[in-house]
């Protein structure tokens, strides 16, 4: 909602892009999650290196 109380697509919109983990990172996120997996564990956050950014499922 903007300031009047009106819905905002345009900035939802951009929120919502904003929190998502970058398809890469996702894809290898997903790919030690599987491996975990099988030792009964689970990854629950991996930092890109090149940035210092965190991504939490």
């Amino acid at each position: 909602m903007n300031k009047e109380g009106y819905k905002d697509p345009t900035a939802e919109i951009a929120v919502h892009r904003a929190s998502r983990m970058p398809k890469h990172i996702w894809n290898v996120f997903n790919k030690l999650n599987l491996a975990a997996g099988k030792s009964g564990m689970e990854v629950t956050e991996i930092r890109d290196k090149e940035t210092g950014k965190r991504y939490r499922r």
